[in-house]
């Protein structure tokens, strides 16, 4: 029967098993339920991003309780106490059996079983192959999984959700089975806001769940979306409806979901509200009074693993009392809240740390007043404050404008379950399949074979051949040969139809090469008939297709080996030169990076250029060495015209030139000197600035007297010659590391030094010259008239020479050295002030400029007196360096 039929309950009467048997429930949903989506009818999925993770508030938590439960003593461990009549599916032949079936034929090939695609996550019991994980709790993992039984049957929709649980519940040895007993109850809970539980089981020490795969999105991830807004008024109200009607038919199913929250809900794509975990929900504690067999008391809760969400669990639930639908109650009017306003009424503090703090929710001003007090209600701390009910809780909340539409939705709901439960009572109060012909109402007989007739007259129809088809076929043929005893010559001609359906099918299925699949029709083929010699010839003809398939398939893999190594070889080749191409590529970039640098058109980067040396000695070691002469030639007369102009930078580059060129001949041979300081190019300049006058660095003590360079002549070679006379600062410097002189403390440093012997001024110059490494003395008396005229004779006016006239007096003491006019060249004082010591003709010792002891008509440059070398008041110098050209 394909997925394509029509929509129909229908009564299947149960088929006696064993006790084992019993024990494996098996859902077989209605005929068209799997790919067809009727109108209002919501084919969902479950889908979202890979391994998002609610926000930690919004997790399930897994902490043991100090509450213990006792396991109810059993004399079988293994029973548990069935809730009705259960039927178990006929089964599909598994991939070992349809190995089976090839292997029992004589002298056949083995047949290759479908291979398990490789899985990310793994595979549970030979086939849910996990493929993406779709979230994280503190139960466990929920996976998207790919049915493989499906995907042999090539059934269009073959994924299912999977929800594997955690260490934690394996801890617990009555967790398996409650939480298996659990699963039923969310099957029992057929609902259209309740995600479909399909089965609980367990791989070795994998425990899981399979459940419904939808579509859309997780409430948790729309609320984050209207964080700042909440969800428009007329969706919250739908999703509202749809999370109560889900709450209230589970609770009168007397099951309280226990964790409920926005990460257990879903809004499909269709707008439908979906609640799912209730497989794993706490049933009433006190089973006794609640439900009818005091036998299926759940012995394990989620209280007992702490499984439960702090920020919407009640207090109750926090303090491990038992558990009560208001419970849920509590969680539905914070999720509500959630709704209106994206905020969590308490901001997600647990409900004991709330109350203990007098919180109290923020009223929600886009409803009406009544609608507030429902929800303000139902998220009262103690359960005794809080409505009774969710049905309460949705007639004070939803609008009354659509009042009539919920009671028409109650009222369809409750004909619904009248309608399901009376084929539910047949379903499940049926006496066992071998009593069945004990019935006296020969009429209920009749009317339930001519049902069985017509269902399977409608698969017949629709031959599909999935699995689903496969497992109602037989199990209609099953129970009508039951009910039938076997003797009924109608059943035995559609026998014979279905028969030939299979033959057919087996025969496109060989054709089309689906091998695994064709055993697997040719085995469930056999239980229609008697006489399998067609069979057996299809199965000689599998055989023989598969022999040929092994040989077409070995001839194809050597041809696509010989294709792959030749064009591996093309491959290798095109690398190979593409590589080549690539390094002869990136060589020219690095030595086009090595001949700008060589250019020395900016500073030399030593770091650049030892980078690019390195990249072509990796790149092309023998092309690098024929051009390595050429690069140290150039870098050589590179560095040696640096040196001229900035002689430190020039030494820095050698010494980082024969790391990267280790003990090259060449840039050993390379000279630098230090820049002289008084460089010829400022000859002249002297007046015109800081950056034209010159200082040498005196070790340890800083720089040397200020000097201007005088420009030579024919007669004459060009030197420097101290800016100022030198003062008692300058000669402090001295003093304070020589025994010759006690450092003047208490006068004006910047004074010109006086009073000292000639004998000092020598020792004062040799201290000079040795801690600068220039070479000073004394000017001559030419240098020094040379220096005082310069390019334009003209004397200061002011200069500090006695003058004693019409009230005005000068030449009283001496003023501060670099006080006073200077001349074209730079020079300060050089008449007045001081006399300067020089040296005459023959090295007499004579005193030139005059001082401020003398008149102002007699204080000039060719003034000169005859001096023995005394210290005197009127008595100072100024220094000469020669210039490092002229050493």
């Amino acid at each position: 029967m394909s997925d394509s039929g029509d929509e129909k309950t229908r009564v299947i009467p149960p088929v006696n098993k064993s006790a084992e048997e019993e024990d494996a429930t098996a859902v077989i949903p209605a005929k068209n339920k799997k790919n067809t989506v009727l109108p209002n009818q919501d084919e969902s999925r479950i889908t979202g991003p890979s391994q998002q993770q609610q926000p930690a508030d919004d997790k399930t938590r897994i902490a043991v309780n100090a509450r213990k439960y006792k396991t109810r003593p059993s004399s079988n461990p293994n029973e548990i106490t069935s809730e009705g009549t259960r039927f178990k599916a006929a089964s599909v032949v598994s991939d070992n059996n349809r190995d089976a079936i090839v292997n029992e034929i004589p002298d056949g090939p083995e047949v290759q079983s479908l291979q398990v695609e490789e899985a990310e996550h793994g595979i549970l019991k030979n086939r849910f192959i996990l493929e993406e994980v779709l979230g994280v709790g503190g139960m466990g993992i929920v996976y998207k999984a790919k049915d493989t039984l499906k995907v042999e049957a090539q059934d269009s929709d073959p994924y299912v959700a999977i929800k594997v649980l955690n260490d934690e519940f394996k801890t617990h040895p009555e967790a398996f089975i409650s939480l298996q007993r659990e699963s039923r109850k969310s099957q029992r809970i057929a609902h259209p806001n309740i995600v479909n539980v399909y089965d609980f089981d367990r791989d070795n020490t994998t425990v899981f769940m399979t459940m419904e795969f939808l579509d859309g999105s997780p409430l948790d991830q729309l609320i984050r979306q209207y964080k700042s807004t909440g969800l428009p008024t007329d969706d919250a109200f739908k999703i509202i409806k749809g999370m109560a009607s889900a709450l209230s038919y589970a609770h009168a199913e007397k099951i309280i979901h226990s964790d409920f929250k926005p990460g257990n809900v879903f809004v499909t794509k269709k707008g439908i509200t979906k609640v799912f975990d209730f497989g794993i929900a706490r049933a009433v504690a006190k089973a006794g009074h609640l439900d009818d067999n005091p036998e299926d008391r759940t012995i394990f809760d989620a209280g007992n693993l702490g499984a439960l969400t702090p920020a919407y669990a009640s207090l109750e639930m926090l303090e491990g009392k038992e558990p009560d639908i208001r419970d849920d109650i509590y969680a539905l009017g914070c999720v509500a809240y959630e709704l209106f306003t994206g905020q969590h009424p308490y901001n997600k503090i647990p409900a004991d740390e709330a109350e203990s703090q007098g919180l109290k929710p923020k009223r929600i001003t886009n409803i009406k007043k009544t609608q507030w007090k429902a929800i303000e209600k139902a998220i009262a701390f103690r359960r005794e404050d809080r409505v009774a009910t969710v049905d309460e809780f949705v007639e004070c909340l939803l609008p009354k404008s659509k009042a009539s539409n919920w009671i028409a939705t109650s009222l369809a709901l409750l004909l619904s379950v009248v309608i399901s439960s009376y084929f539910v009572f047949f379903q499940e109060k049926e006496p066992d399949p071998y009593s069945e012909f004990d019935i006296r109402n020969e009429l209920e007989l009749k009317i339930k074979i001519d049902f069985y007739k017509k269902n399977l007259e409608s698969l017949i129809k629709e031959a599909g051949f999935t699995d689903r088809w496969q497992k109602s076929i037989w199990k209609n043929v099953s129970d009508l040969a039951i009910l039938t005893k076997g003797k009924d010559s109608w059943l035995d001609e559609k026998k014979q139809v279905i028969y030939k359906l299979y033959l057919n099918k087996i025969a496109a299925t060989i054709k089309s090469y689906r091998y695994t699949i064709a055993k697997g029709f040719i085995e469930n083929a056999k239980r229609y008939t008697d006489d399998t010699a067609e069979l057996d010839v299809q199965s000689r003809k599998l055989l023989a297709a598969i022999e040929s398939d092994k040989s077409r398939k070995a001839a194809d893999r050597r041809q696509q080996e010989n294709i792959r190594l030749q064009r591996s070889k093309q491959q290798l080749k095109s690398q190979q030169q593409s590589q080549k191409q690539e390094r002869v590529k990136r060589f020219d970039i690095a030595l086009a990076n090595v001949n700008d640098q060589l250019e020395c058109q900016n500073r030399l980067n030593m770091r650049n250029f030892e980078t690019a040396i390195s990249k072509l000695r990796e790149l092309d070691e023998s092309r690098y060495k024929a051009l390595q002469t050429n690069i140290v030639n150039s870098l050589a007369a590179c560095i040696t015209q640096m040196g001229k102009a900035f002689p430190e930078r020039a030494l820095q580059a050698k010494k980082h030139s024969l790391r990267i060129f280790a003990s090259n001949r060449v840039l050993l041979k390379i000279k630098i000197e230090a820049r002289d300081p008084c460089d010829r190019s400022l000859a002249g300049l002297g007046a015109r600035g800081k950056r034209t006058v010159c200082k040498d660095k005196i070790k340890n003590n800083g720089t040397g007297p200020v000097l201007v360079v005088i420009p030579g002549n024919s007669k004459m070679k060009a030197f420097a010659i101290g800016k100022y006379e030198l003062s008692i600062n300058e000669l402090n410097k001295f003093c304070k590391t020589s025994s010759s002189c006690e450092t003047v403390k208490n006068s004006d440093g910047e004074l010109p030094v006086s009073e000292i012997n000639f004998s000092l001024v020598k020792k004062y110059i040799k201290w000079l010259s040795k801690m600068s490494g220039q070479k000073y003395r004394l000017p001559t008396k030419n240098q020094w008239v040379y220096a005082a005229k310069s390019r334009r004779q003209s004397l200061d006016a002011n200069r500090n020479c006695k003058l004693s006239t019409r009230g005005i007096e000068k030449g009283e003491e001496l003023i501060k050295a670099n006080i006073g006019k200077q001349n074209s060249w730079g020079l300060v004082n050089y008449v007045g002030n001081v006399q300067e010591w020089v040296y005459d003709q023959g090295r007499k010792l004579v005193a030139v400029g005059g001082s401020y002891k003398q008149s102002m008509e007699n204080c000039n440059i060719t003034t000169l007196n005859q001096h023995k070398g005394s210290a005197d008041r009127a008595t100072g110098f100024r220094v000469l360096r020669e210039l490092r050209a002229d050493l």
